[in-house]
């Protein structure tokens, strides 16, 4: 179920909602992709975006096994894209887990290794 892409329809993500409250974005997306792949992408509302991609992996327990509820993920890359103006690398920050519930096949939430909330519709 996580491998798709999904749209965040409310978190607790400070950096995120930075970007909703100045109104420079009106919609956040996140991809999961290929079973190791993370990519989170804000549009802007006049072109271009800023995202971060990284990669996941269940994470394991002692015993190692997974539960399938807990993710890790470390970001490599992360991208401002500000249209005419160009494109310009930074380097990422974050790595960390997050917790996944999922309500039906269409809405989940994660609950991350820094405490924040997000609610995901699949796209």
């Amino acid at each position: 179920l996580l491998q798709r892409k999904w749209i965040v329809l409310w978190t607790s993500e400070k950096e995120i909602n930075f970007f909703l409250e100045k109104g420079i974005s009106t919609r956040i997306e996140q991809t999961l992709s290929e079973g190791k792949v993370l990519e989170n992408w804000i549009p802007f509302v006049r072109g271009g975006g800023f995202g971060v991609t990284g990669s996941i992996q269940p994470a394991v327990n002692d015993s190692g096994s997974s539960d399938g509820l807990r993710t890790e993920f470390k970001f490599q890359k992360a991208e401002l894209d500000i249209g005419k103006w160009g494109k310009y690398n930074f380097p990422p920050l974050g790595e960390g887990w997050f917790d996944t519930v999922y309500l039906d096949e269409e809405l989940r939430i994660d609950v991350n290794s820094r405490n924040d909330i997000l609610i995901c519709r699949g796209e």
